[in-house]
């Protein structure tokens, strides 16, 4: 048994039935002309099948103590079975983007299922080119996007011609997986050994939580020099787009000329980060207020950050902090809300190498116990509809390989990436570069992002001016 660490242990514990901590790639693969749907299948199983054994991690379970007295550890699955997770799908008639987008949503909606390695790979068919796609679901205790990328990277090829894959040694039979019931009496910790010592804990968790919270994820703003106060915690404006998650999702997607963004972005003295945020800060704000809401501060970004040493990239599990950043929205031309977003970039980089990984001391602050009763607490009682909202959209730019991936044989012409929806946050927007195309994968919840497609036009509307100007 391996426990997992104190961030991947939250991915878990925190997770609710309406709102699953997944991430996602769809991946589009060009059609061979004359080929057999049913081959293409087999021959896309065979190859995921047969790299299994160098990621071993796909092949392990994570099991959770009751009540999660004690963290949750990963365990060799004796009964692993690939149907379970490499799964074929068929779109209706026509198989045109739509109909990809609703099944993609109504998959993203769905969890992972808790007694089997998490993830799974969807080979959908039936696409009105002829061609497949996959959707790559892994949970978030897993990979975050950065090793996502690269993990998933190594079940696939840089030629049609497949590599050669040694044929793996015979592998031993896994031990029984331990029951709820033995892994919370194995552990040693002192909550099971003196139940007094539960509240002691919770207490010092929350002590410590409060004494970091501000200091680890407060807003950002290169403007205060410009007379605006520095923006606290859990001030973000309120608006429809937060509050508790509902069980649907929306999906939509579209890309942009890599080249385009960083000439633009570089000329404004930014980065494609920068340029994203500049994006979809001007492209909610829009949606939002034809829909008839005012707003009348900046709108607030949730945006992941990277803090693996670099040539780690590859280290599964969660090697991420993060940044309450503002979106500039009250600044309403493009090209100077791009230039402020870069201002406020190249301000904030120092506190940000302050803040190290931030996320992961607060996860270590909770810890499992903290964050399932406070997962269950808040989700029984919707108390996301009536708390502060801490932001107002989760922006996350992953970057991706600058030269084609293949599968079985067939090249993958486009990578949209999907982040997950988490705690009160019902929009998501992740950004993943994949041969000099920039994709904008954009997971919503039914009950926030009422008009998705409008939504996505706007976003695309936005972008188009930024690359114009």
């Amino acid at each position: 048994m391996e426990p997992l660490g104190f961030l991947d242990s939250v991915f878990v514990t925190m997770e609710l039935p309406s709102a699953p901590t997944h991430v996602a790639a769809l991946i589009e693969l060009e059609p061979i002309a004359g080929s057999d749907p049913e081959e293409r299948f087999l021959a896309i199983r065979q190859t995921i099948q047969d790299r299994l054994s160098d990621i071993g991690v796909l092949r392990r379970r994570v099991i959770r103590a009751p009540f999660d007295l004690a963290p949750p550890v990963f365990v060799e699955d004796p009964e692993f079975d690939i149907d379970f997770h490499v799964i074929r799908r068929a779109l209706p008639t026509p198989g045109g983007d739509d109909q990809l987008d609703d099944l993609i949503a109504r998959l993203m909606a769905r969890p992972l299922a808790p007694d089997r390695p998490l993830w799974e790979i969807s080979v959908v068919e039936g696409l009105e080119n002829g061609s497949s796609a996959l959707l790559i679901k892994i949970h978030h205790a897993i990979a975050d996007g950065i090793s996502g990328v690269t993990v998933f990277a190594n079940l696939f090829d840089l030629s049609a011609e497949p590599r050669v894959i040694e044929p793996a040694a015979p592998r031993a039979t896994p031990p029984a997986v331990p029951s709820p019931v033995e892994l919370l009496a194995r552990s040693s910790s002192e909550l099971i050994r003196r139940p007094g010592a539960l509240l002691e804990s919770l207490g010092y968790a929350l002590e410590r939580i409060g004494g970091r919270l501000d200091e680890a994820l407060g807003v950002v703003t290169g403007r205060e020099s410009q007379g605006k106060e520095r923006v606290g915690i859990m001030q973000a404006p309120k608006t429809s787009l937060g509050g508790t998650i509902s069980h649907a999702r929306t999906f939509q997607r579209f890309h942009a000329d890599l080249d385009a963004v960083k000439r633009v972005a570089k000329a404004h003295g930014g980065t494609v980060t920068d340029f994203v945020m500049a994006a979809v800060g001007g492209a909610v704000e829009h949606y939002l207020i034809e829909q008839g809401e005012e707003i009348d501060t900046d709108l607030i970004a949730f945006v992941p950050i990277n803090v693996r040493p670099p040539g780690r990239e590859s280290e599964l599990g969660n090697r991420i902090s993060a940044k309450l950043a503002s979106l500039a929205t009250t600044i309403d031309d493009p090209f100077e809300r791009l230039e402020a977003l870069a201002a406020e970039s190249r301000e904030v980089k120092a506190s940000e190498e302050k803040r190290g990984d931030a996320l992961g001391e607060l996860a270590e602050a909770a810890g499992p116990t903290l964050a399932h009763a406070a997962g269950q607490f808040i989700s029984t009682f919707e108390l996301f509809d009536h708390l502060p909202h801490g932001a107002n959209v989760i922006v996350s730019s992953v970057p991706g390989p600058n030269f084609s991936l293949w599968c079985a044989g067939q090249r993958m012409s486009r990578v949209t990436p999907i982040g997950p929806l988490m705690f009160n946050q019902g929009l998501n927007v992740t950004v993943l570069s994949y041969c000099n195309q920039l994709e904008f994968g954009i997971l919503g919840c039914a009950k926030r992002v009422k008009g998705p497609s409008r939504l996505r036009e706007l976003m695309e509307t936005q972008v188009a001016s930024l690359l114009a100007g």
